[in-house]
């Protein structure tokens, strides 16, 4: 779906986050399965405890057959699986799909429950003794801890990226301060040597409203308001090349700029160049505001 080559007005991004939609639901439908087993499992043991005869397995030799035939199945799915992820990687390169590692856990977790069922019927087949039915629920709170263990983290890592968190690795705090860095360069004079200060991108005075997230597993995605010290727009084509220069360095290469201006008339060129190196204070309001009815409606309001 997401390679698609129609896609609606409405989606202005595509079906980019379709695998991970998919990725997302289906480690919640694990881990929900997780935990009714578990708790299953819990109230199998209290029945046993009480002597239930129902809950006996009446033929446990039926069970692992069929046990053996599930993981069979299980077994040639995976492998299928596994040699679908190959080829994709050799197409698209290499990367961890959580789209793929969705369906793959769940098959997984299907193998894991035919091996816990093969072990509890071979148990409560051969063993003689009164408590070999206890294997059938130890195995099922087994299963249900494996199934825990592998959709947790499916769930969390999907999530995140949903919820367009920041990439990995990334730090907006660096990323604001590498943008406002503060550069001493070693120059000479006559042979005197002496230290001059300038912004890392020349005319750039500070960076607000700066926003990072993920669009997919391979997409990062950010925004900012530069505040420039520059009286036109000029020069703000070479301030946003030296900002998407850094950007990169973190993994982002689409990068959404909104320039704002300060008001530079009057101005010495003493001051121009002493403002270069001065950094502010506090962090710059915004200088382009949308009014008092939409205060509450901004990203951050």
């Amino acid at each position: 779906v997401s390679e698609g080559d129609k896609i609606p007005q409405a989606l202005s991004y595509g079906w980019q986050r379709a695998q991970l939609l998919g990725a997302f639901f289906n480690g919640v439908f694990l881990l929900a399965l997780g935990v009714s087993i578990f708790l299953q499992s819990v109230e199998r043991f209290v029945s046993l405890q009480n002597v239930n005869p129902s809950l006996e397995v009446e033929n446990p030799m039926l069970v692992l057959i069929i046990g053996c035939v599930g993981l069979a199945l299980n077994i040639i799915s995976v492998l299928f699986l596994h040699d679908h992820r190959h080829k994709v990687a050799k197409t698209k390169g290499s990367g961890h799909d959580l789209g793929m590692m969705g369906v793959l856990v769940h098959l997984v977790g299907d193998a894991i429950n035919n091996i816990g069922v093969i072990i509890a019927a071979a148990v409560i087949w051969q063993a003689k003794y009164e408590g070999r039915f206890y294997a059938d629920p130890g195995a099922s709170m087994g299963i249900a801890f494996m199934i825990l263990a592998s959709s947790i983290p499916l769930v969390k890592n999907s999530g995140a990226i949903l919820l367009e968190s920041v990439p990995l690795g990334v730090n907006l705090e660096d990323v604001k301060h590498d943008l406002e860095k503060v550069l001493r360069v070693s120059m000479f004079q006559f042979q005197t040597p002496y230290l001059i200060e300038r912004l890392q991108v020349e005319g750039v005075t500070s960076i607000h409203e700066l926003h990072a997230w993920r669009l997919s597993q391979n997409k990062a995605l950010a925004s900012a308001h530069v505040l420039t010290s520059d009286d036109s727009l000029t020069n703000f084509m070479v301030q946003a090349r030296r900002i998407n220069e850094c950007l990169h360095a973190y993994g982002i290469h689409s990068t959404t700029l909104q320039p704002e201006l300060v008001a530079r008339a009057g101005s010495s060129i003493d001051e121009r160049s002493q403002s270069l190196h001065r950094r502010p204070t506090t962090t710059a309001g915004c200088q382009i505001h949308c009014g008092s009815i939409c205060e509450g409606l901004t990203c951050c309001g």
